[in-house]
């Protein structure tokens, strides 16, 4: 998308059973981001509907994912897989429908951190070396494993699979991703963890 301050297009009614064109108006390249965010949350909420991720439904660890883009000021395609970058892995969608949806390059985001083959060790491997070819991608995948890890504080045996999976993790990637968010999560990995009650 240009990065033009303003942007005239025909604005789609968002009436998903029958959308109607309505007449032209002046849009931001922003707006539209965001409201396509808007769809791509509400698909994911969808999409991960009876999914649980630990004690809370599934978007709790999407809002976790896009929070950490956002506090690093990411918003665009990224702010976008965000909501959908678990949805090839976890459930029946695919890769098609998030492209003619959300658009490839969210596709090629999401795709990108999509583990594929049958142990976790395998799954990482491919996801390391897609990534690897959308470099963008392993911006998104960093948010994923920082929220993942920060959520970890009250689960030994999950921190300990990250801090496990860490080497591995940062050859794979190393020179890829923000610094700031390497910084975050080898905090997040090296902080204790706390034992629940009950």
């Amino acid at each position: 998308m240009p990065e033009r301050p303003d942007l005239v297009v025909p604005f789609i009614a968002q009436d998903l059973a029958s959308p109607t064109l309505v007449s032209p108006c002046v849009v931001s390249p922003a707006d539209i981001f965001a409201a396509i965010e808007v769809e791509a949350r509400r698909f994911a909420e969808e999409r991960h509907a009876a999914q649980r991720y630990g004690e809370h439904p599934y978007t709790f660890h999407l809002e976790k994912v896009r929070a950490v883009l956002t506090e690093l000021d990411y918003h665009g395609h990224l702010g976008i897989a965000a909501w959908l970058h678990d949805v090839v892995e976890d459930t029946t969608t695919t890769c098609d429908e998030i492209a003619t949806r959300f658009g490839a390059e969210v596709a090629g985001l999401v795709w990108a951190v999509t583990g594929v083959g049958p142990t976790r060790k395998a799954r990482n491997a491919a996801m390391y070396e897609k990534i690897r070819r959308t470099p963008d991608a392993a911006i998104l995948k960093l948010a994923d494993r920082i929220a993942n890890v920060e959520a970890s504080r009250t689960r030994p045996d999950k921190r300990r699979m990250y801090r496990d999976e860490a080497p591995d993790f940062e050859r794979a990637l190393v020179g890829l991703g923000d610094p700031r968010q390497w910084t975050r999560l080898r905090l997040a990995l090296e902080s204790p963890t706390v034992p629940t009650e009950g």
